[in-house]
């Protein structure tokens, strides 16, 4: 169960990790964020921090030197087309596509919101930036499925060419 919410959020991450914070800010002056966005993003780095109700905070980090070793996947490989839709890939350590998840993508200031459609619906909103093809991205989401926001995602992802 656990793993199973590790790769939702780390493919929700890694969905806005895909995108950005504000673009204005570091893109080109007259550049388009919706096109900049454009194309496949691969994670580089996670951290997870869960807040129990009861129970102390549990903390789960992975970066390119060890991500294998912690989540037992291939960093996920998120799609962002023109169109506003995405969809993110997972693959297990011998290459096959075990996961695959669909939704529509949008930006709003500083923010990515995007909507998940398959194989579950959930709505994921983070704050983000992006700075010479490597996207960071934050915000609070209820990993635990509490019912409250208050689990603490950070997140990278490169542009891959």
């Amino acid at each position: 169960m656990f793993m199973k919410k590790i790769h939702f959020v780390i493919a929700a991450g890694a969905i806005c990790c895909i995108a950005f914070k504000t673009f204005a800010q570091w893109a080109k002056p007259g550049s388009d964020p919706d096109k900049l966005i454009v194309g496949e993003w691969r994670n580089i780095y996670l951290k997870l921090i869960i807040h129990h109700k009861n129970d102390a905070p549990q903390t789960m980090e992975a970066d390119s030197s060890n991500w294998e070793a912690r989540l037992h996947i291939k960093p996920i490989r998120t799609h962002f087309q023109r169109n506003g839709s995405y969809y993110s890939e997972y693959f297990n350590l011998k290459d096959s596509l075990v996961r695959r998840t669909t939704g529509i993508w949008t930006t709003k200031g500083d923010s990515i919101i995007m909507t998940e459609q398959t194989p579950e619906k959930s709505v994921l909103r983070l704050h983000l930036k992006i700075e010479n093809n490597v996207a960071s991205f934050n915000g609070l989401i209820d990993f635990d499925g509490e019912g409250i926001s208050n689990d603490e995602y950070y997140g990278m992802q490169r542009k891959f060419n």
